[in-house]
Formats: structure tokens, sequence, C-alpha cells
């Protein structure tokens, strides 16, 4: 072990606090990995993604079960078709959703650090490794929290990134402004159809760098009509091709656009409760920057609002400012604005990470002192996603009354369930469908049946308990052959 610490401790200061920050992120998201009972939104889009992987729905007909979405509006469908391979090559284990999540995470940690070193070579910036954006980011309460729930938005914050990048690259570059431009126009529409017109903020960075980082103005508009066009073309073309996306953006229209407008859904929320959550979120890397400035005596006048940091700011004002004027009030809503707000405040303390860095080169004590610091983040990450398996962390009744008891059942089978308003009070309709591919139906009759025990049902004549006692809240049944 002393001998890997010293091995390790020979790496570059930029290598060992990449180290540093994936092993701080393992350990914040590891307890995670192998607990039952995520989100309930999040079993359901793993259902339309699974039953995408076996076959059931199609791309623009995406399908949860027989009785609540044979069609599912709610998202549109590329992160289902995305999720959908995960399934393929994985199978269907229990913790798919959640290391989905985690190599998202990834993923998104690697972008953010890959667009602040393309905006620090492009306007010769002093060489700092891309931990330091990383580091602000990881930390965010509501980032970790949110891979391991599979929301819809952490592969969308991960497209949100990329696109932004090439729109980035498309105004800066000197060459290939038409290549970027085009890429950055199909990122857009593989926005769109992963979560809709809120892709349509990264239209605004061209415009954005040529405000704040003094690029060519007729660039910025070449750009910026180049990628509107090819996203119109791509979304022409697939109604054309595809008359089935037509009708599936009919239903998303009204499933969300409309009742958001309307606030059907999405309210009940303080109007400004995004921005308290804002800050609450970013109050984090805040907190972490100034910790860091005591602990290298890193003067307040090293802070500088330079363009870059300005330029990134505006990019997540574009993509955050529309839900915070809005009645739809989630957190998550504002999630792919963060690695911008963070990267924001990343070149406000470039100074900061520049001396971090320097420290470490100079001072092997402190090398040694991070490679320890990861090995213990590495291990108790692990210790604790081996002592947290399989403890139920949402909807104990469903786990405990049903699928830890290791009932088997037939796929795609339809189950007989009373009262009816437990099939979407208690998710239950999702989680019959995620671990037993079955639908659920309030009409008597069908071979098994659910009951709560609480309730007034009675049991028809003819059925038999299979579920063992103790039991909190689901008495499950089978018919029996006369």
């Amino acid at each position: 072990m002393k001998k890997a610490i010293l091995v390790l401790s020979r790496l570059s200061s930029n290598k060992l606090l990449i180290l540093f920050v994936f092993s701080l992120y393992f350990l914040l998201i590891g307890h995670k990995l192998m607990r039952l009972g995520i989100y309930g939104d999040g079993i359901e889009y793993a259902n339309v993604a699974r039953n995408m992987a076996d076959g059931l729905g199609s791309f623009w007909k995406p399908y949860h079960d027989d009785f609540g979405y044979l069609v599912f509006h709610e998202h549109p469908p590329l992160i289902f078709w995305i999720q959908s391979i995960f399934f393929r090559i994985f199978g269907d284990g229990p913790y798919l959703e959640t290391f989905y999540g985690f190599f998202m995470g990834m993923l998104i940690l690697f972008w953010t650090g890959l667009f602040w070193q393309q905006v620090r070579r492009d306007f010769q910036c002093p060489d700092i490794g891309s931990w330091w954006p990383m580091l602000l980011l990881v930390p965010l309460p509501i980032f970790t929290y949110i891979l391991a729930i599979n929301r819809i938005v952490n592969t969308w914050m991960l497209l949100a990134i990329i696109a932004a990048y090439l729109a980035y690259l498309s105004t800066v570059k000197t060459r290939h402004t038409v290549y970027f431009s085009i890429l950055a126009g199909s990122a857009v529409y593989l926005g769109f159809i992963a979560k809709g017109p809120v892709a349509f903020f990264q239209f605004a960075v061209p415009l954005l760098a040529w405000l704040t980082l003094k690029a060519n103005f007729s660039k910025a508009l070449t750009a910026t009509l180049l990628s509107l066009v090819t996203f119109a073309v791509i979304l022409l073309a697939t109604f054309y091709f595809y008359p089935d996306s037509v009708k599936f953006w009919q239903g998303f229209w009204q499933a969300q656009v409309m009742a958001s407008l309307k606030s059907v859904r999405g309210s009940g929320r303080p109007h400004w409760h995004l921005l308290e959550r804002w800050i609450s979120e970013m109050i984090v890397p805040f907190l972490i920057a100034g910790v860091f400035m005591l602990a290298f005596k890193v003067p307040f006048r090293k802070i500088r609002f330079n363009r870059q940091s300005r330029f990134f700011l505006l990019t997540a004002l574009a993509g955050s400012l529309p839900f915070l004027i809005s009645t739809r009030q989630h957190g998550r809503y504002i999630l792919h604005s963060y690695p911008f707000f963070v990267l924001c405040l990343a070149f406000v303390t470039e100074n900061l990470a520049v001396r971090i860095e320097s420290v470490l080169t100079r001072k092997n004590v402190m090398r040694i002192s991070v490679v320890i610091f990861a090995a213990i983040f590495l291990i108790a990450a692990i210790v604790s996603m081996l002592y947290t398996k399989d403890q139920v962390a949402r909807r104990k009744p469903f786990y405990r009354d049903i699928y830890l008891q290791k009932i088997k059942l037939p796929q795609r089978i339809i189950v007989s369930v009373c009262p009816k308003d437990i099939i979407h009070h208690d998710w239950l309709f999702a989680d019959m469908q995620r671990f037993y591919r079955s639908s659920l139906t309030p009409q008597m009759g069908y071979e098994y049946l659910i009951i709560a025990k609480e309730s007034d049902c009675n049991v028809p004549q003819g059925y038999q308990r299979i579920n063992r006692e103790p039991t909190i809240k689901y008495w499950f049944y089978q018919k029996v052959s006369p």
C-alpha cells in the first residue's frame, strides 16, 4: 500500500487532482448505486427503455404498459432509446438505472473539463488542469442526487454541454465554421428529441460568444443561422420519413407543453423556488473556493470576473431564465445550467487553481496527502456501496411484500389490483412493470391479484395467497386450479 501511494504521488499535479475528484465523486454517489427503490419517475423511464430494448413499442411510439401509457408522451424518446442500449448490453438487473446515472456523471465531468480546457487554449490562459471545474461541480447536492434516480435530465445535461461546446467552436474557431455549425444544429436537434424546446437555448451561444469573447459578429450570425437551418432540415426530414413522429409531438404538446402553459402540472411551489434552490446549490462550490482561498492564502484581489466567466454566466442564464420566470419550479429543470454556472466560477477563481497546482508540484507531502485522501474515498465508496446493497430507499411495501420475497410471475401478464388508487398513488404500476413486466388493472378476474390488506377489498373465491408474512401493505394472490 505504501509503495502504491509513493508511485501515485509521482504523477503530475493535474493527474493527481483528477484522481482525487473522481474518488470524491465515487464517494458521494457510491452508497446509492446498489440500493433498491429509486424515485418513481426514474423507474417509469427505465420501464420505457427496457420495453424498447425488448422490442415493445418503437422510437416514436415508446410503450410503458397496457393501461397507463400505450404511447408514452411524457418526454421525447431519445433518452429512452439510449438507455435501451444499456439494457440490451447489460441485461435487466435491478441496479442498471443507478449505474447508468453514474456513467452519465463521468461523461458530464469529462465534457465539462474538455470545455474548460478548450476555452483556455483558445484564449492563451495559464495552463490549469480540468480538475478545477470538476471539483466545483461534483459536490453540488443536486448533482449526485439526480444521477442516482434516473431522471431524464441526467442524459440531457450531457447533451446540453456537448451542443453548447459545438456552438462555441462554430464561432470562435478560425476555420471550419460551417462544419461546427452543422454539428451544433444537429446536437440541438438531439437535445430537442431528448428534452424538448428547452434545448433551444444553445442557439444563443454564438451571439453570447460575440458579446463576451469578442468573436466576429458575422461569424456568430452565420453560425447561428446555419445551426438553425440544420435543425429545421433534420426536423422536417424526420416528419417526412417518420409520420409517427408528427403524432408523437402532437401528444407531447398536449401532455407537457400545454399542460405547463396552463399550470395544470408542475406548479404548486413558490414562484421564486428555483432561485432559492440555485442559491442553496451554488453556495457549496462558493464555500469550497472560499476555504481553498484561506488554506492557500490567495488574496481576494486575485478573483477576476473575466470575459470567459461572463460567457459561461450568460450561457447558464440563457438555459435557466425561462424556468426562473415560469410557473414550473422544480430544481431539476435547470440542472443542465449548473455546469455553465460552475465553469463561470472556475474562471473567476482560476488564480486559486494555479496556486493549488503550484503548491502540489513543489511539496511532495501535499501530493502524498492527496493520494491518501483519494484512496480513503475510494475504499469508503466501495464499502458503503456493498453495505447498502439491497437496502430499500423508497416504496418499501412493494420490495418487502413482493420483490424481495422472490415471487416468480409469467412475463407480460395483467394483474388485478384492489383498491385501484394504489396502482398510481403507490407507483405500483411502475414497479410491477419494471421487475415483472406486468400491467395492472382494477378489473377483477385475472389470474393474479394484489390487495391492500388494510382496505375493504374482498378476496374472491378460488385465490390462494403467494406472499408470506410479515408484510407491510400488500397481499398477493394467485388463482388455484380447480
